[in-house]
């Protein structure tokens, strides 16, 4: 397999091509890395791929359609896009759906020379969830998520069911407390090397004017724990005008032998119906950059 598969699986995929199951679930970590928001506090854009939780207030939007194209570093070829809808349910709460599917592409098995052995590799993986959310009580919103997770690499392949859930409580003052779960299964029937628990936090300040508009500067702070591996952990800072969003961050993860840092940044820009977004992780280990475009149209 050529050199950088190789470090791609050493990064993101733990620990081999014969965990299908971790293959399945790490591939996403690219998409992930640039996210500059903890998972389990998004709310725009593509976040039911990311979080049950995501609820529309009543009064608000009637539905929101989101797609987001993901691009990996160009060495190793990774490529995906996630499509959402999320829509009011009356008094049953938020109906949210997802669909994602990322790869990598041009994969080949080499020997000790560069050329190719027979044809290229199949590496991808699939996600499809249902989810319904709403507000328990004024300070509680809580949802849960049937998802499918499906993947391939070369002649292995697997799949599974898994039922998430999340709660995010705003009882206190400008505060935000959140925690979900992905590809959980509760009945342990199938592997769990792809699940991961995430939990988030977020302080946002008193509204204030600034160039015209009145914005909010908000701290977060984000921490997913993996089976058997170490936490990784986020930072990250916002400031929100409104029609414009910046958000700039510092993600941090570790092995028994090495520890990474990743710049992440993002920008969002609102104008009526159309929301577009735009995440950036700085790369690692001489990689270069990954990016996340996406598109969100809010009817009301």
């Amino acid at each position: 397999m050529r050199p950088a598969v190789a470090v791609l699986l050493s990064l993101v995929v733990a620990p081999a091509l014969a965990a299908q199951d971790a293959v399945s679930g790490d591939l996403w970590r690219v998409a992930s890395g640039t996210l500059t928001i903890p998972a389990a506090l998004l709310e725009e854009g593509t976040a039911p791929f990311w979080t049950p939780v995501v609820a529309l207030a009543p009064g608000g939007a009637r539905f929101r359609l989101a797609t987001e194209s993901i691009h990996g570093p160009s060495e190793i070829g990774v490529n995906g896009g996630i499509v959402t809808f999320t829509a009011r349910a009356g008094r049953i709460g938020t109906l949210n759906a997802s669909y994602g599917r990322i790869g990598m592409a041009d994969v080949i098995y080499t020997e000790t020379s560069p050329e190719a052995l027979g044809s290229t590799v199949p590496v991808w993986s699939q996600e499809a969830s249902l989810g319904l959310a709403g507000r328990l009580s004024p300070a509680m919103m809580a949802g849960f998520a049937v998802r499918y997770l499906d993947g391939r690499t070369g002649d292995l392949s697997q799949g599974q069911f898994s039922l998430d859930w999340g709660a995010v409580f705003t009882g206190v003052p400008h505060v935000r407390l959140a925690a979900s779960t992905t590809y959980f299964d509760p009945l342990f029937t199938a592997n769990n090397q792809a699940a991961s628990v995430n939990l988030g936090a977020e302080y946002r300040s008193v509204r204030f004017p600034m160039w015209g508009a009145t914005a909010t500067l908000a701290a977060r702070y984000g921490m997913t724990i993996l089976h058997g591996e170490y936490p990784q952990q986020l930072a990250s800072a916002g400031l929100d005008l409104g029609a414009l969003a910046v958000d700039a961050g510092v993600a941090y993860e570790s092995t028994p032998s090495d520890a990474v840092w990743r710049s992440r940044f993002g920008l969002r820009l609102r104008s009526g119906r159309f929301h577009v977004e735009i995440g950036r992780d700085g790369g690692v280990n001489g990689f270069s950059a990954a990016y996340r475009f996406g598109l969100m149209l809010v009817f009301r």
